[in-house]
């Protein structure tokens, strides 16, 4: 094993860190260089790791800072995100010193993983459960195919809605959202605080503000993200005040269809003893640690709501 390093992005030439994340990581422009806002930094003063190797960058482990209402207590937990080792120094035990030096970051350890990962997090006692599935409803099926795919590149989205609502993406709009937020939350006795600072952070200042829209619906509103991936117009609810169910899909239909959105996704809730999945639909990995048996039995038995929004799933 070669001489190594262990450091805070803080202490990396922010061009160096740049050129680095250009390289390894498959982000929009506009993500990829705004890291201070994709890894919520100056939030509870935690930050990423990087691996130095021969004075290169050979690896990183990201995070997203928030905090767990446990209880009725506030406490600092992070997302695990956008870890990476160079192919070069991959199986020789970087991975796993790298790990080690981010769970020392803070107490309570919460990601979305796919299997190759948690792998890995099972090997420092992780727990997970697959409690929540990416749904996918597709509007478009002819445009899926390859051979018939054509990018529909409009900026502009038809107000002939119906009951649905496309509320404009300001301060008054945001306001309204936590409000209800904070009233369902006062129910739970476990869950990501999403407060003002937080909704400020997320929407407010994000980088592709451009591309989120607003929708109210029989006094649920959802937070959506257009995204424009391999010639195809996606349509992400990265956030809704309640439960997406059955009709809120078919009002969708209506609005997918003339403005040309070839499918939509969002994360559901398994309420099922067998939920079964679609082909192009899959459980995500919870997976979960804290060193607090109390707080690890709490995120284990009564966590559950976990949105786009919430971590990096819906921009990577």
């Amino acid at each position: 094993m070669n001489k190594f390093h262990i450091k805070k992005i803080s202490e990396i030439d922010k061009n160096k860190l740049l050129k680095f994340y250009q390289a390894s990581f498959k982000y929009e422009k506009s993500i990829l260089d705004d890291f201070a806002w994709r890894y919520r930094l100056g939030f509870n003063n935690f930050e990423p790791l990087v691996l130095i190797i021969d004075n290169k960058i050979c690896g990183h482990a990201g995070l997203i800072s928030v905090d767990l209402k446990v209880e009725d207590k506030i406490e600092k937990a992070i997302w695990f995100t956008d870890f990476y080792i160079d192919s070069k120094y991959r199986s020789l035990g970087y991975g796993k010193l790298l790990t080690e030096a981010w769970m020392k970051i803070c107490p309570i350890q919460i990601t979305l993983c796919n299997d190759q990962s948690l792998k890995i997090f099972k090997k420092f006692s992780w727990s997970y459960n697959n409690n929540f599935i990416r749904k996918i409803k597709f509007y478009n099926f002819l445009n899926i195919l390859p051979a018939f795919r054509k990018l529909d590149n409009s900026e502009n989205f038809t107000d002939k809605l119906g009951n649905l609502r496309l509320e404009e993406l300001n301060n008054k709009t945001i306001s309204k959202i936590i409000k209800i937020n904070e009233e369902n939350f006062s129910q739970k006795s476990i869950g990501i605080v999403r407060d003002e600072s937080w909704f400020k952070w997320r929407i407010s200042n994000c980088p592709y503000k451009k591309n989120i829209l607003i929708f109210s619906y029989e006094n649920t509103y959802l937070i959506t993200h257009v995204k424009k991936r391999n010639n195809l117009k996606i349509l992400n609810i990265i956030y809704s005040s309640k439960d997406i169910n059955s009709n809120l899909i078919k009002v969708f239909l209506n609005f997918s269809k003339r403005n040309h959105i070839d499918y939509l996704s969002y994360i559901s809730k398994k309420n099922k003893l067998i939920d079964l999945c679609l082909p192009w639909e899959r459980k995500l990995n919870f997976a979960f640690y804290s060193d607090n048996q109390k707080i690890f039995k709490k995120i284990k038995e009564n966590f559950s709501d976990i949105q786009y929004i919430d971590s990096d799933i819906d921009y990577i």
